[in-house]
């Protein structure tokens, strides 16, 4: 489970714009701000985590979009993880990615964020060549079946000529200790990789920004000031 839910450390958000062109984006901040971010959300699309995190970003002075791959789809009917697969295979992944790589381009965002399957979108999106800021959070780079399937992040990542932050709890189930391991190995021979990789954290980790458990906590808090200072280097961020 990724983010379905809200989440008690941040703000409840405000009502976003709706933005329909090549892709569906929710609007945060304002319109004319300098920065522009884009948000790839995990599975289960434009969930209320989302938005607050991308409120939260927003009033870091950036306009943040936050994409809904499975908009056309509909709303889940419920919260779990198999009516999220199932509205998952709708999509067409090269097709979808395609479009999103010309809505980023032509909205002149500087900066895009995946988060799992949204991970994977932000590494098709380097791959054909965004060169701006780039944070794929806990992404599945081992690769995922679908109709319009991917090329796996894991076939070209060690040839990426742009920097790429990934973030990743070291205990991440989904991915298991050997891509752990490959995914170290590909990013120590890839300069332009740079890896943050989290101790005792698992997939999803941002869940545990209010956590009871200290080292968890510290951990996704850690990670969200990172997340920050990636995407605010002239220190207008938020934290």
């Amino acid at each position: 489970m990724c983010h379905p839910e809200l989440a008690k450390f941040f703000a409840p958000p405000p009502a976003p714009q709706v933005l329909q062109q090549s892709v569906t984006t929710l609007c945060f901040g304002a319109a004319n701000a300098l920065r522009k971010i884009a948000i790839l959300p995990d599975i289960y699309g434009d969930t209320p985590f989302y938005r607050q995190l991308a409120a939260h970003l927003g009033q870091g002075r950036a306009r943040v979009y936050l994409v809904n791959p499975w908009q056309a789809y509909g709303e889940l009917p419920e919260q779990t993880r198999e009516a999220a697969y199932a509205r998952r295979h709708k999509l067409k992944d090269g097709e979808f990615c395609r479009r999103l790589y010309r809505f980023v381009i032509e909205e002149g965002i500087d900066t895009v964020a995946g988060f799992c399957i949204g991970g994977n979108f932000l590494l098709e999106l380097n791959r054909l060549g965004f060169a701006g800021t780039s944070l794929s959070v806990y992404p599945l780079p081992w690769g995922m079946p679908n109709q319009d399937a991917l090329a796996p992040g894991f076939d070209f990542m060690a040839e990426l000529q742009m920097p790429i932050t990934i973030i990743m709890g070291k205990e991440d189930a989904h991915a298991g200790p050997e891509n752990i391991s490959l995914l170290e190995r590909i990013c120590r021979d890839n300069s332009q990789l740079e890896l943050h990789l989290y101790e005792k954290s698992g997939h999803g980790f941002l869940r545990d920004l209010g956590s009871e458990d200290e080292f968890l906590r510290n951990n996704a808090q850690d990670a969200l000031k990172l997340l920050n200072r990636k995407m605010f280097p002239d220190s207008a961020a938020v934290t």
